[in-house]
């Protein structure tokens, strides 16, 4: 590395910051691309679970119809990409 920047000097080093920082946003990308509907609500359901176990205040899942919470056409669309078991 350091024969590297020696010769092509500060080009180098701002590409090589530049490449570790795409990777870590690529890598964001990809893990929120995989995260959906039914997946967040088992997250959700896992950190409900958790919080009990250790006594903690819980938090809830949404009642049908509050704000920000998935409405009947978002889980129809999550129902056509949805993993057959």
């Amino acid at each position: 590395m350091l024969e590297i920047i020696a010769i092509f000097g500060f080009g180098v080093v701002v590409s090589v910051i530049f490449d570790q920082i795409w990777k870590q946003h690529r890598r964001k990308d990809q893990e929120m691309a995989k995260t959906g509907l039914y997946s967040n609500i088992h997250a959700k359901q896992e950190r409900i679970a958790k919080q009990k176990a250790e006594g903690k205040p819980v938090e809830r899942m949404r009642k049908v119809g509050t704000k920000g919470a998935p409405t009947a056409a978002a889980f129809k669309a999550a129902a056509k990409t949805a993993k057959k078991k």
